[in-house]
């Protein structure tokens, strides 16, 4: 077993647990004081009400030490194997934070004593599957990137070929034309860009 370097690692499921523990240790002591209270008070009802707290004192005061160290051993006994079932979670959501960001994370890993073992080949094959999906979608775009490409030195050619065919645009030399191709590129670039 790998020690883990947080102790708790889900405040609010640990410590509801350790709250039942603490409950259900409180109702099981009263339960057994006031069991034992009745059938002593049904056995001798001619004792007096200090005579029954005596003798139940008596009867008792050797189990509390036991009661009050065993309650500690118990909660952190919980918790320790609460971290089985919580460190899994806690450790799917900051894999599903960091696959959010990053999709070419590392493949997601539990210790091996932890439950729920068989979460982890679901979420890896999703990563995979998302991994995969960003690929294609990365050759997609590239693809469309020189497809507009493509349409937009076409549509610079068309508009060069119509001002080279306009008569009344009077040009005076190749660099003049060869500006206002440049302009009509940007134009045309910005035109697909926003499309």
């Amino acid at each position: 077993m790998v020690l883990r370097q947080k102790f708790w690692i889900d405040r609010s499921v640990q410590g509801a647990l350790i709250g039942r523990v603490v409950l259900y240790w409180t109702i099981a002591t009263i339960y057994v004081g006031l069991g034992s209270a009745c059938f002593q008070f049904y056995a001798h009802p001619e004792w007096t009400v200090l005579e029954h707290f005596h003798a139940l004192f008596n009867q008792y005061w050797p189990w509390i030490p036991s009661l009050v160290l065993f309650m500690p051993l118990v909660v952190f006994d919980i918790i320790r194997m609460s971290n089985l079932f919580a460190g899994p979670i806690y450790r799917l959501r900051m894999h599903l934070a960091e696959l959010t960001a990053n999709p070419n994370c590392r493949p997601l890993t539990f210790r091996s004593d932890d439950y729920w073992q068989d979460l982890v080949a679901p979420i890896n094959y999703l990563q995979n599957e998302i991994l995969a999906l960003q690929i294609a979608l990365n050759r997609a775009m590239a693809a469309a990137t020189a497809e507009e490409q493509r349409n937009a030195n076409q549509a610079i050619e068309q508009v060069a070929d119509n001002c080279k065919n306009e008569e009344d645009l009077d040009w005076q030399d190749e660099v003049h034309l060869n500006e206002h191709l440049a302009s009509v590129a940007g134009v045309a670039t910005a035109t697909l860009k926003s499309n």
